[in-house]
């Protein structure tokens, strides 16, 4: 897997919108945190365009998105926001400038499309919080500050207080996944995750929980469950239930899909649809450690 070489103050950060619309105050908001990090930026062209639901027509955010990666300056494209729209965009991306020159990709949500693309080419990206992001609170208390401290080399050690669906145990892998319906959407293409040996993550918001299920079962029966190294459940935000109550929360639902295996089990890891979205290096080897009293997420070389 190739990683882009850590930034330092002064690089130039290249905002894009490949998905849904963005607002003009999120990219405000952007510039002055970067502002006061000391990074430069640069918008896309259309980074503010509008063509119905998405930020601009397929042609114009594509782009956006292949200038950044010819620009011979930018070293990160920060994505401003998730929604949909990302995977039209595929077949009009040249890949080529980043292979030849590793830049980092950040976004999350919609995002996990470019993260799989990018996995595939054995590229490094990551799973982190967006300017949308700003609006949940101060970037101290959202991952804000930690994402940019990991774009500097600072690689955290995750520990966590232990849920009580936890399963116990170690393993050992490289970091996949992201959310949950995109993950389900790219199964069984050339952008679907290898599970063997892999600590997958999920995230979802927005669905109904008997969808949750279906996903999860679907993942079964497709063998992206089994040969596993572990799993690392994120948050599970604004979820619905039917007229008749499926029965089950999100994470018991989960815990169903997974009970025949023996891979270690994280529930409730701060990454996702929720105020705190802790950054995640994708593609990176990660250690699990999950005991009675404490759970571990660390980068080991």
């Amino acid at each position: 897997m190739v990683y882009p070489d850590f930034i330092r103050p002064g690089a130039l950060v290249g905002l894009i919108a490949p998905s849904g619309k963005v607002a003009e105050r999120w990219l405000r908001e952007a510039e002055q945190f970067l502002d006061r990090l000391g990074m430069r930026h640069l918008r896309g062209r259309h980074t503010t365009g509008a063509w119905h639901q998405f930020g601009g027509t397929d042609a114009q955010r594509a782009a956006d998105l292949n200038a950044m990666l010819l620009h011979p300056e930018v070293e990160v494209i920060w994505c401003l926001r998730g929604g949909y729209g990302a995977v039209r965009l595929l077949e009009m991306i040249d890949w080529r400038p980043l292979i030849e020159k590793p830049k980092w990709l950040v976004g999350f949500s919609d995002i996990t499309v470019l993260h799989a693309q990018l996995h595939q080419l054995g590229m490094g990206s990551v799973h982190g919080p967006m300017p949308k992001n700003f609006g949940d609170g101060h970037p101290a208390d959202t991952g804000m500050s930690e994402l940019w401290d990991l774009l500097q080399g600072k690689l955290p050690v995750y520990e966590l207080p232990v849920h009580p669906l936890n399963r116990p145990g170690k393993g050992t892998g490289r970091l996949v996944g992201g959310n949950l319906t995109m993950l389900s959407m790219l199964k069984g293409s050339d952008l679907d995750f290898d599970p063997c040996g892999s600590i997958l993550f999920i995230e979802e918001v927005g669905e109904q929980l008997y969808h949750i299920d279906r996903m999860m079962q679907g993942l079964k029966i497709a063998g992206k469950l089994k040969g596993l190294a572990g799993l690392v459940v994120g948050q599970m935000t604004e979820l619905s239930d039917g007229n008749t109550p499926f029965g089950f929360t999100a994470y018991e639902i989960i815990a169903e899909a997974v009970k025949d295996y023996s891979f270690p089990v994280l529930y409730d890891f701060p990454a996702g649809h929720a105020p705190l979205n802790r950054p995640l290096l994708m593609g990176h080897k990660v250690r699990l450690k999950l005991q009675a009293e404490l759970a571990v997420l660390e980068y080991v070389s």
